[in-house]
């Protein structure tokens, strides 16, 4: 016996009456038009889908989110290899991810503060107080006592001062000359809020404007490997990304890296915590997690990923501190 075809009509479908597309004007019986894309379901919008259409174009929330964040922090630079390979759909792509932690970050800045230093100033030195909150010696209040530290250098005749190279800027324009001659004359407490203002104001754009060096650094330590910008441009995204989910652990957590180093220098780790301590942790962790995703993505051997990942981190890191100093400058002299 042969055997036989039966063929099965979807009478439902198959009998739905045709709507014109309000797009092309194309007759269309399911709910998208089959030539454009079109919705065929026009409604009012709520003020619900209004807020979900807002955070679902700045903020990755789905559960691709979830999927990427595991594969990025457990498998370094596989997240890298899997995009520039074509496998994106079960992801969140770069950029997207990129804006997503940055906005984590960012929010928990405000959420929690940042201890920056106190910068001062006076005619013939400058320097910083650096004051922080003691995590690991709570009162019974539940508050924390603050320890400070000062560091101030003192500035040589031959050289320019703080306020003679703000005049000198300030030059350009009679309104930098203004606001630098008001900075100089300010109280210290109103100069460090100035220039620690400055510094969170213009963090975004710094980090921004930092991103396409950074791939073009990769450009020239892996000039070798004749890869695109594009694909380094991702490698810097993803991890610049990584980056931000470390950051944001260190800001939650009890401790301060830079008093860390403040303390260090002075070689009074008396006043340093555990906590202070814990916050190496999340460092050290991003130190091996650069050469080992390198080595995923570019391979070659690993001893010399080590070596370019250094290169990368020290060029990199020294850029982002030259773009602070230029922000703080920016923010001195366009404070009216």
């Amino acid at each position: 016996m042969k055997p036989s075809l039966e063929i099965v009509h979807h009478h439902g479908a198959e009998h739905k009456t045709p709507r014109r597309c309000p797009n092309c004007q194309a007759n269309a019986r399911d709910r998208f038009c089959s030539l454009c894309g079109e919705t065929l379901t026009v409604h009012s919008p709520s003020a619900g889908e209004f807020i979900h259409e807002f955070i679902g174009h700045y903020v990755a929330l789905e559960g691709r989110l979830w999927r990427t964040l595991r594969l990025l922090m457990s498998r370094p630079g596989q997240l890298t290899v899997d995009f520039l390979r074509g496998r994106r759909v079960p992801y969140i792509d770069p950029l997207r991810l990129y804006l997503t932690l940055s906005l984590v970050m960012f929010g928990l800045i405000k959420l929690y503060g940042v201890d920056l230093p106190q910068v001062t100033f006076d005619d013939r030195s400058f320097g910083a107080t650096y004051s922080h909150a003691m995590p690991g010696l709570a009162r019974d209040d539940g508050t924390f006592p603050v320890a400070a530290l000062s560091i101030k250098g003192k500035s040589d005749s031959g050289t320019h001062t703080v306020g003679q190279a703000l005049m000198t800027l300030g030059s350009v324009d009679p309104t930098w000359a203004k606001n630098a001659q008001r900075f100089m004359a300010a109280a210290p407490e109103e100069q460090a809020d100035i220039v620690n203002h400055g510094f969170l104001a213009n963090l975004p754009y710094m980090l921004i404007g930092a991103l396409p060096l950074f791939a073009g650094y990769l450009k020239l330590i892996w000039w070798r490997s004749r890869r695109r910008y594009g694909d380094h441009l991702v490698f810097a995204l993803h991890t610049t990304a990584f980056a931000f989910v470390l950051a944001s652990v260190m800001i939650v957590i009890p401790g301060n890296l830079g008093w860390l180093i403040a303390c260090a220098a002075q070689g009074n780790f008396a006043l340093v915590s555990v906590w202070d301590i814990v916050q190496l942790l999340p460092v050290a962790w991003i130190v091996a997690y650069v050469p080992a995703a390198m080595h995923t993505v570019y391979g070659g051997g690993r001893l010399a990923a080590v070596g370019r990942s250094l290169v990368l981190m020290t060029v990199h890191v020294t850029v982002i501190c030259s773009l602070v100093v230029g922000a703080e400058i920016i923010a001195i002299l366009r404070h009216g």
